[in-house]
């Protein structure tokens, strides 16, 4: 059972994986930015990627139980753009039937399709011109 900030995080997990939200890298979210979904303009520190990480996992092992991809692989290191060691640890110990995490993120991106991706990259590209 999730936990009601959880749900919220959740449906923020969705919009990245549709990629309605501008993030740092597109269809991806860093650890720092979601935290920041919830505490708006509050400070970040590495002491809050535990609280991060405990949502993430709570989401990801609910949707994985009902047969969805994991949303936490969406969830990346500003510095390499990749899930944190969290979430190969995280990745073993389900059993998930996803290879990798790049396998996983292109499930999430497969699950949550929006029509609106082609129609904002022709907008934004028609914006540079």
């Amino acid at each position: 059972m999730v936990s009601k900030v959880e749900k919220k995080v959740r449906k923020t997990l969705i919009k990245v994986a549709r990629g309605e939200l501008n993030t740092y890298y597109f269809r991806k979210i860093t650890y720092k930015e979601l935290w920041l979904t919830q505490y708006p303009g509050g400070a970040w520190g590495q002491g809050h990627t535990p609280e991060v990480v405990e949502w993430i996992v709570n989401i990801s092992n609910a949707d994985t139980d009902n047969g969805l991809p994991p949303l936490n692989a969406l969830v990346v290191r500003k510095d390499t753009s990749e899930p944190g060691k969290d979430w190969k640890s995280w990745h073993k110990s389900v059993g998930s039937p996803f290879e990798s995490q790049d396998h996983a993120q292109a499930a999430c991106w497969a699950y949550w399709p929006t029509a609106n991706i082609v129609q904002m990259y022709h907008r934004s590209a028609k914006s540079t011109i």
